[in-house]
């Protein structure tokens, strides 16, 4: 039984996990699509470009199992 309720809590922490990187890389898109609006590109935009990179390599591997192949990419490169 503890079995199963460690494999419980496990998932729980995964899909908070997940869910806050969903939300961090959708502020970051938000961000970058603001800055590139008003013509801005510069180096600090980058850092958001990088910062969101990272987070959907985190998000990747938090949703990687076996018999499970996701790829998470933007069609746009905002």
């Amino acid at each position: 039984m503890e079995d199963i309720n460690e494999l419980i809590l496990n998932n729980e922490q995964r899909a908070a996990a997940v869910a806050k990187l969903f939300q961090l890389i959708e502020m970051d898109t938000e961000i970058i699509e603001q800055y590139r609006a008003n013509g801005i590109n510069d180096a600090h935009v980058r850092q958001y470009v990088d910062i969101r990179n990272e987070n959907l390599q985190k998000l990747s591997q938090l949703l990687d199992a076996p018999k499970l192949k996701i790829h998470l990419t933007f069609d746009k490169a905002a």
